[in-house]
């Protein structure tokens, strides 16, 4: 934070101007922010003294400042100048309402479903989460296939749950055709779950869950994607650990393709789940909910403690990985850190074939068939992977022979 004293025109406006940086300061902003939103306030008050304007912050105040620097009421037509004194006299108002600072988040669209609809697709939902024991990730999962529904149906004319029928039903699903098969099959699923639990809960007069198509799928029918060897250590020697976001990456990475841990089960993995002294990794699976303990290679603590020691900023979240940028919060709730492996992979050139899976699950792939390269037991690679049953880990088997050489790595010690 700058040394300059903010000006002493209007000494309610600058105390507040003044405990709003030492609240941003606190949050670790860097000191280019903290000078960014010290000018802007600066200007403010210099801006309510030349206007004669009263003491303090109000609307009259901001929406005079902004006019007065021609803000555009339209976001698009802002120009990065513009964008900026949004940004910074937001910022203000908030901490003089709240007394804190949020993460800005993105809002999500308003559903165009009808109200009495969506009020049954959260009766739904929580009855799933209640009754069914359904995890949060595959309750986000439901309300997305269903809300597609309810629009469709709405589309249709019919505002309704009570009022479907199995035209509805076949029509929906025929504009589902171009999704992949085991895509289509989810939402299938999702469908006559609704269905026949609506017919339980009296949402429906009749159970129509029988007149869905059915759509077949294998539990084999797909190859899981796998990285070959030397791409692997390509992508972990991409990332530059000189910087806190670095270290951070290298440690998500190794923990996704040493360790085969999912992305949700990375995101959400406390400082406590960290057993230092028996180098393990005990965590509870975001997707089942079961309880895997995964033992700590060397190069995996090391960059775990770069990280922890040099890049993680002082808070008191007992979740390890934090956004980048103050203030220093956990990922989100649908955050699958697919922006975390496509930095590295563009960066250091990697080309992976067609239509192949790129995110962190696809380096958790990787691991389990460099395990059956090496001829690791199926049941030691389902419990390293945290599968409740072998028919999942027999998956893996179908990759050829020439695909397991090319993907081998060097299991750790």
């Amino acid at each position: 934070m700058t040394d300059v004293p903010l000006p002493t025109f209007h000494p309610e406006l600058e105390a507040l101007a003044r405990r709003a940086l030492k609240h941003l300061e606190s949050l670790g902003y860097s000191e280019s922010s903290l000078s960014y939103f010290e000018l802007t306030w600066r200007r403010l008050c210099v801006f309510a003294q030349e206007q004669a304007l009263p003491d303090g912050l109000s609307e009259d105040l901001l929406d005079q400042f902004l006019a007065h620097h021609h803000v555009p009421a339209a976001a698009a037509e802002r120009t990065p100048f513009h964008r900026h004194l949004r940004r910074a006299t937001g910022v203000l108002a908030q901490f003089a309402v709240h007394g804190a600072v949020a993460r800005r988040i993105m809002k999500r669209a308003p559903s165009p479903v009808p109200a009495p609809m969506l009020e049954v697709l959260t009766q739904y939902l929580t009855y799933c989460a209640t009754h069914l024991g359904a995890r949060p990730g595959t309750l986000r999962g439901r309300r997305q296939h269903l809300e597609a529904f309810l629009l469709h149906l709405h589309q249709h004319g019919v505002d309704r749950v009570g009022a479907l029928a199995a035209t509805h039903l076949s029509s929906f699903i025929r504009t589902r055709c171009h999704y992949a098969t085991k895509s289509v099959a989810l939402t299938i699923a999702t469908l006559r779950s609704f269905l026949r639990i609506g017919v339980v809960q009296g949402w429906l007069p009749v159970d129509l869950s029988a007149d869905v198509p059915t759509v077949h799928v294998r539990p084999d029918a797909t190859i899981p994607s796998i990285w070959k060897a030397e791409d692997v250590e390509t992508l972990i020697e991409a990332v530059d650990t000189g910087s806190p976001m670095g270290k951070r990456d290298r440690a998500i990475l190794l923990l996704a393709c040493r360790m085969g841990m999912r992305a949700g089960d990375i995101r959400t993995l406390t400082l406590d789940s960290i057993q230092w002294a028996a180098a393990r990794i005990s965590f509870a699976q975001q997707k089942t909910g079961a309880i895997v303990e995964l033992p700590m290679t060397d190069e995996v603590a090391k960059a775990l403690i770069d990280y922890l020691r040099n890049g993680r900023p002082p808070t008191p979240r007992r979740e390890v990985f934090l956004r980048g940028n103050a203030p220093f919060e956990p990922f989100g709730a649908n955050d699958n850190l697919h922006h975390v492996i496509t930095r590295y992979r563009r960066l250091a050139g990697i080309e992976l074939p067609p239509k192949s899976r790129r995110g962190l699950h696809s380096l958790r792939h990787t691991l389990a068939t460099r395990l059956l390269s090496r001829g690791v037991p199926l049941e030691t690679i389902g419990t390293v992977l945290g599968h409740h049953s072998l028919d999942v880990t027999r998956r893996y088997t179908k990759v050829d022979l020439d695909g397991l050489r090319t993907a081998a790595l060097e299991v750790q010690p």
